[in-house]
């Protein structure tokens, strides 16, 4: 908005009696500059709406269906809560909150973890893995935070449910460090609890909230990710959700339904990063047991896989799984409870959903994130979304 120096001598040139007409002016000058401001506040809204999920661009991949919102709480029961910091020039940060069943404080699920490459943590998994089953939330932060987050899980436990003082939590971490303050340690326990607090059924938000506002994958901004699949029928009928938080990868190594992007997108500018790491966390409503539930967890590595990450040997890849079709108390009369199980003849299906989750769950988490800057005025651009298409086409997807 231009305005005329000219105008604004005029009229202080003016006598004192002209005051009604200064005030006039400067009223117009105020209205002016609110109005130029709210068009850049809807501009900036409108370019963040421009953000879509992969399917939105026409990319479908695999052969399965999806549940109603294309996401991990298709999976009866499941909710997703997010806590985002993006304060000031460098606060990138949050939490995650995956809760499995309403009542996951009381009641437990069978679970599975599973490590692809372990250069991180999650806590909780060898306590999933030797028992068989979750009976916590699942927390997802950055490396520096994850003590605060589980310090956050148990204080919501010990206020709400004080007769349940044994549970530990299970909360997974990625590198947020390049565009983050990750040393101002700014998640807080209180954070973790909103989460939780926050959790929901429904659509969930992707790409820079919780703790993925601050993350990257394939050399462009990320964050996180969802999908889920449905099998036909005869095949069980049942649903597998994915959720993850993006993390690594290298620009060349991108590849989206079968297509080099990476390469195409390569930019000879663009400095090397961190390999990083990816978190999967996975729901099913099929009967799954713990040693089902591992394999399961095991075959979501061939989703990532199929978006181009080796897992190098700096990247820390976790893998969560659990199903909500048996839920059993602490405690029984005789000591003992009855499961359903699926036959192992019919888990094939659910690897192949597993796969196609995972892989379109890694890319939302890129198509929905919007360009950030951060720590030392860094900047992550996003994924440009009509070349994306532009690239696709070419290779007849």
């Amino acid at each position: 908005m231009k305005i005329c120096l000219s105008s604004i001598k005029k009229y202080n040139k003016k006598p004192i009696g002209c005051s009604h007409t200064r005030l006039k002016f400067f009223l117009l000058l105020s209205l002016s500059v609110l109005l130029m401001q709210i068009g850049l506040s809807i501009n900036a809204q409108a370019k963040e709406s421009s953000r879509v999920r992969v399917r939105e661009l026409g990319i479908h991949i695999g052969i399965y269906p999806t549940g109603e919102h294309n996401a991990i709480t298709d999976i009866p029961g499941v909710k997703v809560g997010h806590v985002t910091l993006n304060e000031g020039d460098s606060i990138r940060t949050g939490v995650t909150a995956v809760l499995p069943h309403d009542d996951i404080w009381r009641s437990r699920l069978f679970g599975a973890g599973y490590t692809i490459h372990g250069n991180g943590e999650a806590t909780g998994i060898a306590r999933i893995n030797q028992a068989g089953w979750i009976e916590s939330p699942i927390l997802l932060t950055n490396t520096l935070s994850v003590g605060a987050v589980h310090d956050g899980v148990v204080r919501y436990i010990v206020k709400r449910y004080p007769d349940n003082n044994i549970v530990l939590p299970i909360v997974a971490e990625c590198y947020d460090g390049g565009l983050n303050d990750i040393s101002g340690l700014h998640v807080t326990s209180e954070h973790a609890i909103e989460a939780i607090e926050n959790a929901k059924s429904g659509p969930v938000a992707e790409g820079c909230v919780g703790a993925g506002t601050g993350m990257r994958c394939y050399g462009f901004k990320a964050g996180i990710g969802t999908a889920s699949r449905v099998l036909p029928n005869d095949s069980g009928g049942w649903k597998v959700g994915v959720l993850v938080n993006s993390n690594g990868g290298r620009r060349h190594q991108l590849r989206i339904d079968g297509v080099p992007v990476g390469k195409v997108l390569e930019n000879d500018q663009l400095k090397p990063g961190r390999d990083g790491s990816f978190i999967i966390v996975i729901a099913t409503d099929a009967p799954l047991t713990h040693r089902q539930l591992k394999q399961l967890a095991i075959r979501a590595t061939h989703g990532l896989a199929r978006t181009g990450t080796p897992s190098t040997d700096s990247s820390g890849e976790f893998v969560i799984a659990f199903s909500t079709a048996n839920i059993f108390p602490r405690r029984t009369e005789n000591g003992t409870f009855q499961i359903q199980m699926v036959v192992n003849s019919r888990l094939s299906s659910l690897f192949q959903a597993v796969m196609e989750a995972t892989e379109e769950a890694v890319i939302n988490s890129m198509t929905m994130a919007t360009t950030t800057t951060g720590r030392n005025n860094r900047t992550m651009h996003a994924i440009p979304l009509d070349k994306l298409k532009q690239i696709m086409k070419q290779y007849g997807r």
